[in-house]
């Protein structure tokens, strides 16, 4: 790969970066970005009030102190009385452009995770195809927790994350669409990108809370 190659690469990396982050906060949630990359690239967290059972921003009081002033707290905004959870995710981001195939209308992306297996509830990848709109790039978000790239993936190969060469492609139309189909000998079902991953911040939100005590 050529130095110019490599500098697209990397700046398309972080428009990629810097979409994801705005979307996430429209959803509510603070994006912290990691300064060196050892796998995780974001930590998310929202806030979660236990006793209304939903998300919450800080509740805001005002005081009159000489002067009406605002105070910040750590309560649950709705109920005003609770402390909030700090509800925290870990995401690996990888963007990617495609490489053009003999239908204009489709890219064939390859995307390679440096971390694959079941990390927990708590990790996701966010895969991002980026293609040229009319008037600015379109993004295209595939989002999953790790436990489910086994589903398109084989992990049980002994050379399993050794090799550099352990990628997943996937041809995707302009619209989002994987094109891509799983078949009965493999068992992987890559229709799970369009039925499940795409676009599925959702899946972010999915938390088990433990009953107070």
């Amino acid at each position: 790969m050529s130095k110019l190659e490599e500098k697209k690469k990397q700046v398309i990396g972080l428009y990629g970066e810097m979409r994801l982050s705005m979307e996430l906060h429209e959803l509510g949630w603070q994006v912290h970005r990691a300064y060196i990359d050892e796998g995780i690239d974001f930590t998310i967290t929202i806030y979660y009030c236990p006793k209304c059972k939903k998300y919450s921003n800080q509740w805001v009081r005002y005081a009159k102190y000489i002067k009406k002033v605002k105070c910040v707290t750590n309560l649950c905004e709705h109920c005003k009385e609770t402390e909030l959870q700090v509800i925290s995710r870990y995401l690996q981001v990888k963007t990617s452009e495609g490489i053009a195939t003999n239908k204009e209308d489709v890219r064939k992306f390859s995307f390679h995770p440096k971390i694959r297996y079941n990390m927990g509830k708590e990790v996701f990848y966010v895969w991002i195809a980026v293609f040229e709109g009319k008037y600015d790039k379109i993004c295209h978000y595939y989002i999953l927790n790790t436990k489910d790239v086994k589903k398109f993936d084989n992990i049980n190969l002994p050379t399993y994350q050794i090799t550099d060469n352990q990628k997943t492609e996937l041809p995707i139309r302009n619209d989002g669409t994987v094109l891509k189909k799983g078949t009965a000998a493999t068992g992987y079902d890559y229709s799970v990108f369009n039925k499940r991953f795409y676009n599925d911040f959702g899946a972010l939100e999915i938390e088990i809370i433990k009953p107070e005590n």
